[in-house]
């Protein structure tokens, strides 16, 4: 049905219209029939879904793709994780009892031959948290040593493994934060790097396990406790979870892959690219169609006879 339109303002007296009929609409009893009903409010909410379509294409301004949120989860784990990065490397065998729960890092420098690609670069072989021993936990004092008491058992456990490795050739990073950040942080360290000892990378995992019950001795050795013999219930078990020579090729394709970051501005640098991810350059119009943030630009003669360029607003 078209409307006749009087001389004046057309769009004016559309509003009016439409008015009209909303209140039209208002004056007219509902069908009885339950379908009857149903069938009224589809057609009309198609018809408010068009309306609402036109109301957008009279606003030309842009929307961003994207809204950042300093208090999301994801980008507290960044500010976590990139903090976590500045902190100093100590060797894992020096570190004193100390209060806190956090995340950390491990990184190797010693002679290992499957690990000579990571050997003495800025790649953590490994990343981790330690969460509080109080859950409501305001400060590192009531947090416990947790922290601590994980690196250290890390210590430990390496240095069961004599003939491939020496606690001396370890060091760490680590960030004492306040309860509730550590998962966040260890999540983003975890996709951020791809440590070959993370149970994520299915490659070296094992690291973590504490042991295996008598009833559970059917078990297979861990990946890293085939490549690092020396933990006492591990040499108890009979099969391994995948032979050495693979886990070994896998390593090599691995960090072939995702290659080791040799130094801390390499790191800063993947992690400004990652945080721009976040905000993505294109807008949308209010239909939702993708746009250009910038202006296309118009060239035009110049009175000097040179060539100027005019934005289109």
């Amino acid at each position: 049905m078209s409307l006749l339109i009087p001389h004046g303002d057309p769009a004016k007296h559309l509003v009016k219209q439409l008015a009209a009929l909303v209140d039209e609409l208002e004056s007219v009893t509902p069908p009885s029939r339950t379908a009857a009903r149903n069938s009224l409010r589809t057609a009309l909410t198609a018809e408010v879904s068009r309306l609402e379509q036109a109301v957008g294409r009279l606003d030309p301004v842009l929307r961003p793709s994207s809204l950042f949120d300093p208090s999301a989860p994801a980008t507290t784990g960044r500010v976590v994780a990139l903090t976590t990065i500045a902190q100093q490397r100590h060797p894992l065998v020096s570190l004193q009892p100390f209060y806190g729960a956090g995340v950390y890092a491990l990184y190797y420098k010693g002679p290992f031959d499957a690990y000579s690609l990571l050997s003495g670069t800025e790649q953590p072989i490994y990343v981790g948290k330690a969460d509080p021993k109080d859950v409501a936990a305001k400060n590192a004092v009531s947090q416990g040593t947790s922290l601590f008491d994980r690196l250290k058992e890390h210590r430990k456990n390496i240095a069961k493994a004599t003939s491939t490795l020496r606690e001396e050739d370890f060091d760490c990073r680590f960030l004492i934060v306040q309860t509730g950040y550590q998962r966040a942080a260890e999540e983003y360290l975890i996709n951020f790097f791809k440590p070959i000892w993370n149970n994520e990378m299915r490659i070296c995992y094992g690291l973590g396990k504490h042991g295996d019950s008598a009833t559970t001795r059917a078990n297979k050795r861990s990946p890293w406790d085939t490549l690092h013999p020396g933990r006492q219930w591990a040499g108890g078990l009979t099969e391994d979870q995948k032979p050495e020579s693979q886990i070994r090729s896998e390593i090599e394709e691995h960090l072939k892959r995702v290659p080791p970051h040799t130094t801390l501005e390499a790191i800063l640098a993947d992690f400004l690219t990652d945080l721009g991810q976040l905000t993505p350059g294109s807008f949308t119009t209010a239909e939702n169609d993708k746009a250009s943030v910038e202006a296309e630009a118009v060239l035009g003669d110049t009175p000097d006879g040179g060539v100027a360029a005019s934005w289109l607003f």
